[in-house]
């Protein structure tokens, strides 16, 4: 005789499967939403974005295991975009206030820094019309800032090339470039 006991406990391991298997089948689905996503955007990107670089970055936030959209991974390439700008925002800053470090007003050096200083911050102002575009469905002013942010980047780099001077900021600035090239793309893609 089976009692009632063993049946209940039956029960519930098989709703646990159930449950472990549901959410197996809707993270492979959101993983296969974001693998494609990023193959599609890999390849319209003319080599700028790697699937290799899309996946790693978006994959790094929980929120891409529910996307469903571009515009969902766009708001994350935003994200961390924002986070990436700020931490850099702050190194700059760092870099510019320590006097142990060498800088002096006016070399070659510190004009890079400031004219990066300047190209970041404008970069942080942006970064909430750009999700505010994005809530609204405004994809296209969206995707001009975020050009505009990844030019900002880019000459920023190109500045210490042009001066001669060692950037402390290379990978920095490719990431934020390529964030807000990611996010541009998707957007590219949802409109």
């Amino acid at each position: 005789m089976v009692s009632s006991h063993g049946i209940v406990n039956a029960f519930f391991l098989f709703a646990v499967a159930l449950v472990a298997a549901s959410q197996a089948q809707h993270a492979a689905n959101a993983d296969s939403f974001m693998s494609g996503a990023c193959k599609i955007v890999a390849g319209s990107s003319s080599g700028v974005i790697s699937v290799t670089f899309c996946m790693d970055a978006l994959g790094s936030d929980s929120r891409s295991l529910s996307a469903s959209y571009y515009s969902d991974l766009a708001i994350i390439a935003i994200d961390l975009l924002t986070s990436n700008t700020t931490s850099t925002k702050a190194k700059i800053d760092n870099i510019l206030k320590d006097d142990g470090n060498g800088l002096k007003p006016g070399d070659a050096t510190t004009v890079c820094f400031q004219s990066c200083q300047a190209a970041y911050a404008s970069v942080l102002q942006g970064q909430l019309g750009i999700f505010y575009n994005v809530q609204a469905g405004r994809f296209p002013e969206a995707m001009s800032a975020l050009e505009k942010a990844a030019n900002m980047v880019e000459e920023c780099e190109k500045g210490f090339g042009k001066s001669n001077v060692k950037s402390l900021l290379t990978t920095e600035n490719h990431d934020s470039f390529e964030l807000a090239k990611l996010g541009a793309l998707l957007l590219n893609e949802e409109h």
